[in-house]
C-alpha cells in the first residue's frame, strides 16, 4: 500500500511539471515586454486584439524575459517583409527564419522560405541552400505562422497547420535556446509561445542524406585566414609558407566545411587554404564536384588546375542561384601514380558565408587524407649548408640563373621570366613548388659547387654550371 500511494504521488508530481513545461503562454503585444529603439514600435489593435507595428527602421525587436528551447510558437503576421529569430542570444548568435516577400503571392517558387543560422553575425543562407522551400503567404494581409522546435529538428508552418511548409532536420546555430525577436515592416498579433509542446516531433538530428557516400571529402587540413590587400584578386604571396599554421578539421553534415563557424566573420577580404593528399595507385584522371564561396583556387601537385568564382546576382553565379552546393562546379584531377597534393584556396568577402563541399567521382584506386604540413618533402637544413649553393650559374643555351639565400631556403631566378623558392629535400636537392622541377647541386673533390642539375618528372631536363 506505501508503495502505491509513492507511486501515485510521483505521478502527480510528474504530471502537474509536465503541465507546466507545456503551459500556453501569451506574449504581451505591449512596451513593457519588449527591447526596441523609440519610436520604432507602436503597439495598436487589429481586429480589436492587441497588436504590434513595427516599423522599417526598427531593427531587431526582441522579447524581454523570454528563455525559449523546445516547444511551439505561433502568431499572425501581416507583412511587408518579415524576418523572425529564435534561441536569440544577442545580434550576433541566433537562428533565423524568414520569408522572401518578392515571392508572396507565388507558392511554386522553390525559394519562398528560408531558414538559416545567424553565426558571429552572418547569416549562413548560402551555404544551406536545402533549408529553403515554397509556400503561400500574401503582402499586407493576415498569414498565421507556426514553429515547431524539437532539440535538433524544426518545422514551420505557413497558413496550413497541417502540412509543413518546410522541415528542418538540424537546426545548425549555436544557441539551443534563447528568447525571441522581430525585424522588418509588419504588424503582429495573437503571438502565443508553448514550451514542450513539440507534438511528437523527434529531438534527435535527421538523416544525413549523404551519410552512407564515401566520396565527399571530409577531412581537410586548414589554415587560419590569409588578408587579401585591397585591389588584389589573387597572389602567390598568399600562398601557404612553410611557417603556416595548419588544423585538421572535419565537415559537418553534408560534406560541408563550414569554415564561418570555425573563424566567424571576417573583417576583410581573406583567403583560407584547404589540404588533402590523394594517394593514387596509378597515373589516372578523377573527376571532382565542388562547392563553394565565393572565389576557388585549385592547385593540383603545386601546379594552378582550376579557378572560378560563385557571385550570387552576377554572370559568374552558380547553380543554385549563387549558393554553396555541391553541383556548383566540377572538373577532372590528372593524378600521378603516388601522393598527390591538393590545395584549395578559398576567398569571400565580409558578411557572406564561407564554405566549400568536395566530392569525388569515384573512390576506386585512391586514398584521401588530410595533410598539415607545408610540403611532405620539406627537411630542415642548417643555413650554413644552404648558403653554400648560393652564386651565379650559366645554362648551355647562355641563360644566367641565379640563387641566392632568401631565410632558410634558396630563390631561384632569371632577368626575365623565371622566379620562385627552392625548399631543401636533401641535403643538396631542392624543389620549386611553384613549377614542379627540382634542382640537385653537385660538388667536386674539394667540396666545392661545380654545377646543378634540373629534374622534371624524375627525368633530367638540364644543367647549370656555376660561374661566380
Amino acid at each position: 500500500m506505501k508503495r502505491t500511494v509513492l507511486f501515485l504521488c510521483f505521478c502527480l508530481v510528474f504530471s502537474a511539471a509536465f503541465a507546466q513545461k507545456s503551459e500556453t503562454k501569451n506574449v504581451p503585444l505591449e512596451a513593457a515586454q519588449w527591447v526596441f529603439a523609440p519610436g520604432t514600435v507602436e503597439f495598436i489593435r487589429e481586429k480589436e486584439l492587441p497588436a504590434m507595428k513595427i516599423l522599417p527602421e526598427a531593427g531587431k525587436v526582441v522579447a524581454k524575459d523570454l528563455d525559449f528551447s523546445d516547444g511551439t510558437i505561433e502568431f499572425d503576421v501581416k507583412p511587408n517583409s518579415l524576418t523572425f529569430y529564435f534561441h536569440y542570444q544577442d545580434a550576433k548568435e541566433n537562428e533565423c527564419f524568414y520569408l522572401r516577400m518578392n515571392r508572396a503571392g507565388n507558392s511554386t517558387a522553390l525559394e519562398g522560405i528560408q531558414y538559416a543560422p545567424l553565426i558571429d553575425g552572418v547569416l549562413l543562407w548560402d551555404i544551406y541552400p536545402h533549408y529553403q522551400s515554397n509556400a503561400t503567404f500574401t503582402r499586407g494581409d493576415w498569414n498565421h505562422i507556426k514553429l515547431v522546435i524539437s532539440g535538433a529538428q524544426m518545422r514551420i508552418y505557413v497558413n496550413d497547420n497541417e502540412q509543413p511548409a518546410l522541415e528542418v532536420e538540424h537546426l545548425a546555430g549555436n544557441p539551443k535556446r534563447g528568447s525571441i525577436a522581430f525585424e522588418g515592416d509588419m504588424v503582429v498579433s495573437n503571438l502565443v509561445v508553448t514550451p514542450g509542446k513539440t507534438e511528437a516531433l523527434s529531438s534527435l538530428p535527421g538523416m544525413d542524406p549523404t551519410n552512407n557516400d564515401p566520396r565527399y571529402i571530409r577531412k581537410w587540413a586548414v589554415t587560419n585566414p590569409v588578408p587579401i590587400p585591397e585591389n588584389v584578386d589573387f597572389s602567390y604571396d598568399l600562398l601557404p609558407s612553410p611557417e603556416t599554421s595548419w588544423s585538421v578539421l572535419e565537415a559537418e553534415r553534408r560534406g560541408l566545411m563550414n569554415l564561418t563557424r570555425t573563424f566567424g566573420e571576417n573583417e576583410a577580404r581573406s583567403i583560407i587554404w584547404l589540404k588533402v593528399n590523394i594517394q593514387s595507385i596509378e597515373e589516372q584522371k578523377k573527376k571532382m564536384n565542388l562547392g563553394f564561396l565565393d572565389g576557388v583556387w585549385v592547385f593540383l601537385n603545386g601546379q594552378i588546375l582550376y579557378l572560378d568564382k560563385n557571385l550570387q546576382g552576377r554572370l559568374m553565379e552558380k547553380d543554385p542561384g549563387g549558393r554553396c552546393s555541391v553541383d556548383n562546379t566540377s572538373f577532372m584531377l590528372p593524378l600521378k601514380e603516388g601522393p598527390n597534393e591538393l590545395l584549395i584556396g578559398l576567398a569571400n568577402d565580409p558578411s557572406w558565408g564561407r564554405g566549400m563541399i568536395a566530392r569525388m567521382g569515384d573512390m576506386e584506386g585512391i586514398e584521401i587524407k588530410p595533410d598539415p604540413t607545408f610540403d611532405a618533402r620539406l627537411i630542415e637544413l642548417p643555413e650554413a649548408i644552404v648558403r653554400t649553393y648560393a652564386g651565379e650559374y650559366v645554362f648551355p643555351n647562355g641563360t644566367k640563373m641565379q640563387v641566392a639565400v632568401k631565410g632558410k631556403y634558396l630563390h631561384f631566378s632569371n632577368e626575365s621570366t623565371l622566379s620562385t623558392m627552392l625548399y631543401p629535400e636533401a641535403d643538396n636537392k631542392f624543389f620549386s613548388r611553384d613549377f614542379g622541377f627540382e634542382i640537385e647541386f653537385a660538388k667536386n673533390k674539394e667540396d666545392n659547387v661545380t654545377h646543378f642539375i634540373v629534374y622534371s618528372n624524375g627525368q633530367q631536363v638540364g644543367q647549370g654550371k656555376r660561374i661566380e
